[in-house]
């Protein structure tokens, strides 16, 4: 990536405010792009026979079978093509990929001088969004399921290359920009984000 660019990912747990927040830089002038879109695409062809096709069990799985079959950083990959292609006929802010899970992407961040940002939010709240917001193809799960499937994105799973898995301790820990998202509304984690953003999206 050219030194130019500039660069912006965002992590966090399941229905943390990720792609909430992610709208904000959208409309500052950012390109973005869900690696988390890429890999409900992929796991709805890959497991379309099931009940629950993109369960976070699915998208695990479909996850760590694409990065085994075309490389561990094959989701930056997507996404800095599709932003090439698109500044071809735009000029942006830079790019932003959210929904960051690998080691390898937040690393690939850092070392290009960006930003990455984690979120934090309460396991109840997360819960409750995701329940009452499920996405086509999603299951209704009570909350210690859901807890338990999610443990499946935060460390390495055994049996498995962990430089293929996703690990969401390691983007927590290495994240150099924290948010907390607590609130009772959208609307004031936007006012909060948004004077935590200041200089990012004022830039």
């Amino acid at each position: 990536m050219q030194d130019k660019n500039i660069i912006i990912g965002i992590s966090g747990y399941s229905r943390s405010g990720k792609d909430t927040l992610a709208d904000v830089l959208l409309k500052s002038g950012y390109f973005g792009i869900s690696l988390g879109d890429i890999a409900r695409e992929y796991t709805l062809e890959r497991h379309k026979k099931d009940e629950s096709p993109i369960s976070r069990i699915n998208l695990t799985e479909t996850s760590n079978w694409l990065r085994q079959q075309r490389g561990a950083d094959v989701f930056m990959k997507i996404a800095l093509e599709k932003f090439k292609t698109a500044s071809i006929s735009k000029t942006y802010k830079g790019l932003l990929v959210w929904s960051i899970r690998a080691p390898i992407e937040a690393d690939f961040i850092l070392k290009n001088e960006g930003t990455l940002i984690w979120i934090n939010s309460d396991p109840k709240s997360r819960y409750e969004r995701a329940m009452n917001n499920l996405r086509l193809g999603e299951p209704k799960l009570d909350f210690d399921n859901y807890m338990r499937q999610e443990l499946t994105q935060v460390k390495p799973q055994p049996g498995i290359d962990e430089s293929i898995q996703m690990n969401l301790n390691y983007v927590k820990k290495v994240a150099n920009l924290i948010l907390n998202n607590n609130f009772n509304s959208t609307a004031q984690f936007l006012s909060y984000a948004s004077q935590k953003l200041d200089n990012i999206l004022n830039a």
